[in-house]
């Protein structure tokens, strides 16, 4: 069987890339330290329960009657959720690092 190109990862990885965007905009008004830390938070531990989340979200869609969505999202999941991982988790680093630049 010949592997596939896993889109997810430079899709992925491009949205984590482009919060630079924001939290450079975050320094340019000055906020403190402690925003970028509660961002980074939130990032590091979303990376963690990502697949708790994930799961809601295919409940949920089941839930309001979105089938075939579901169905998707959990064909896709074992493609998506490592890039989807390292997205956040870059995300976190992105929000440390210009926090304490």
């Amino acid at each position: 069987m010949k592997n596939k190109l896993n889109l997810w990862w430079p899709l992925l990885v491009g949205i984590g890339l482009s919060w630079i965007i924001p939290m450079l905009g975050a320094k340019k008004v000055g906020q403190r330290l402690w925003f970028f830390l509660v961002f980074a938070c939130l990032w590091f531990i979303a990376s963690f329960a990502i697949v708790p989340l994930y799961d809601i979200g295919i409940r949920f869609r089941r839930k309001i009657g979105l089938k075939r969505l579901a169905d998707w999202g959990e064909r896709i999941k074992p493609q998506i959720l490592p890039p989807l991982r390292f997205m956040l988790l870059l995300m976190a680093i992105i929000s440390l690092i210009i926090g304490i630049i």
